[in-house]
């Protein structure tokens, strides 16, 4: 078979011939010149690359690259953690130079937390040098300078910078932004803002902190807390409702943006993880549990499963004193739903459902209805919520809940009307002023009403009158059988405890109300309306579902 012409072609290597080939060009003075004018030209065109670019990479090409910075995700920048907030491990109380070293090089630390004061704090001897120190210490040795010196050396561990008082706070965010460009890890910058479980006043002033950080050096995550205290019996305690929406509205009221950091002490947790659930959905923030060294009892094995349950790994942050504890949660983390509590389980079969409501009235207001699937809180009479599926009445099916009224604003309550109020066959719903259908009130003032509301015919109303407890709490049902409406309510000891997640032993208040036949819509579907009657008071409803009755 014939050679193609691909084939048949024949090369010659000669390095020899090659070089003096390229020796007779570069001697001719037009090429030469031709040469030396194009390296020129590559040279500048690649300075003004660089220099406009920053580097070979195109600049409009690395606006979605990952680019680390002191405000960046502690889990990107160690990816080894998997994203999991429990892989992230810490050493705590970093305040001198030789548990600084033994963290700087520790294979098993990814975050340094430290606590910063003026030296001399609050004695004769004051000086404006911040050093590393906690209450009730006054003075160290080691200053915030060579203490930071030391973290810039190795620049491998993130830190935090736990605040003591707010006089150290601006002075000590100089000293860090003036090594900014030197400092090439993650920070946290933390300040216990709001009095907490058993909490002594703050000494770090929130409005102010905040303001300073956003001065001072504002690339970093913004850490925030509560004061607590030691206590021998911490059952009936934890982080309320008013401290979590005092939380919440700090945020919203300095426009703080994420990254943000909330820590919760582990010692009281067992009753605070639906407000703390709460106001993470509420603020796109994150959480940290942390431990205090006199808190080593073994019992947090189900709190922390709870958090683990109920916030996702990359929500959820530990530093723990308890090594029992590290173990325990590292090897149970994914499984937090086998080892969970049997009144977090009760809870869960209550659970509310946000995606199962609409939003009525003027829900535009700023916080009148905040809602998560661990509660909605209610702040305003203007707004309302109202299922989205609707249902004939029956006696099979029921609407209940749980409802707290908190007293924020400090405003009398005005009788008959401080209250909440369940709208069943609602026949018209689209102003919040006269929503048509059969009302059932909770009073503040322990008053329970089923009437009529806007309908045609006949109107009715009946009423009893409860003994209202100290925490304004209260568990509800409403059941539209056709013929009558079974109201019933029962005054709760508490609507914050984990074990008021158990059935009331209480005897519950129970209204049957006859409904006249004129009201009619029985072969009708209707949707469930629920609503703050007045705006003296926020409502914090939990357990709200529409169940069928067994």
């Amino acid at each position: 078979m014939a050679k193609s012409w691909f084939e048949s072609m024949h090369y010659e290597v000669n390095p020899r011939k090659d070089a003096e080939m390229v020796k007779r060009l570069l001697s001719n003075p037009q090429i030469k010149k031709h040469l030396i004018v194009r390296c020129a030209c590559l040279g500048v065109f690649l300075f003004l690359w660089i220099y406009i670019n920053g580097g070979l990479y195109p600049k409009y090409l690395r606006g979605g690259m990952l680019e680390i910075g002191n405000d960046a995700d502690v889990l990107a920048f160690y990816p080894e953690c998997e994203n999991d907030g429990t892989n992230i491990k810490w050493a705590h109380g970093v305040n001198t130079l030789d548990k600084l070293e033994r963290a700087l090089y520790s294979n098993d630390v990814h975050m340094v937390e430290a606590d910063v004061m003026l030296r001399g704090r609050g004695t004769e001897n004051q000086e404006q040098v911040p050093v590393m120190a906690k209450v009730p210490d006054k003075d160290s040795d080691v200053t915030f300078d060579m203490w930071l010196d030391e973290v810039i050396k190795a620049n491998t561990k993130g830190i935090k910078l736990d605040f003591q008082h707010i006089d150290a706070v601006e002075l000590t965010l100089q000293k860090l932004k003036e090594r900014k460009e030197e400092l090439k890890v993650p920070v946290w910058i933390h300040g216990d803002v709001l009095q907490g479980p058993f909490g002594d006043k703050p000494r770090v002033e929130a409005t102010r902190f905040v303001k300073i950080i956003r001065k001072m050096f504002k690339e970093c995550t913004l850490s925030l807390g509560w004061t607590t205290g030691h206590h021998t019996d911490v059952s009936q305690s934890g982080y309320t409702w008013d401290m979590v929406l005092d939380m919440y509205y700090i945020i919203h009221k300095l426009e703080i943006e994420p990254p943000i950091m909330f820590s919760a002490r582990a010692a009281y947790l067992q009753n605070s993880v639906p407000p703390l659930k709460w106001l993470i959905d509420n603020t796109r923030a994150r959480l940290l549990v942390w431990q205090d060294p006199r808190d080593l009892d073994e019992r947090y094995h189900e709190d922390l499963m709870h958090v683990s349950y109920r916030f996702p790994p990359h929500k959820s942050f530990f530093d723990l004193t308890n090594e029992n504890l590290e173990v325990y949660l590292k090897e149970n983390r994914h499984t937090s739903g086998q080892k969970l509590d049997a009144r977090v389980e009760m809870r869960d079969s209550l659970m509310f459902r946000p995606e199962a409501w609409v939003k009525m009235g003027f829900h535009m207001e700023p916080h009148s209805i905040l809602a998560s699937t661990e509660a909605v809180v209610l702040q305003s009479r203007a707004v309302y919520m109202v299922t989205k599926a609707k249902y004939k009445p029956t006696g099979n099916l029921k609407i209940q809940g749980r409802v707290q009224f908190l007293d924020r604003k400090s405003l009398q309550p005005e009788q008959g009307h401080t209250g909440l109020s369940i709208f069943v066959r609602t026949a018209s719903y689209m102003d919040f002023e006269n929503i048509k259908g059969i009302k059932c009130y909770i009073g503040l003032d322990g008053e329970i009403v089923v009437e009529s509301s806007n309908l045609p015919g006949p109107s009715f109303r009946e009423s009893q009158r409860m003994t209202p407890g100290s925490a304004n709490c209260f568990r509800f049902s409403v059941v539209d059988t056709g013929k009558e409406v079974i109201f019933t309510v029962t005054v709760m000891h508490d609507c914050f405890t984990l074990e008021s997640s158990k059935p009331s032993d209480r005897v519950p208040a129970e209204m049957r109300v006859s409904v006249p036949a004129e009201v009619g819509g029985i072969e009708v579907e209707h949707p469930f309306v629920v609503k703050l009657e007045d705006s003296k008071r926020t409502a914090v409803l939990d357990e709200l579902t529409v169940k069928y009755r067994t």
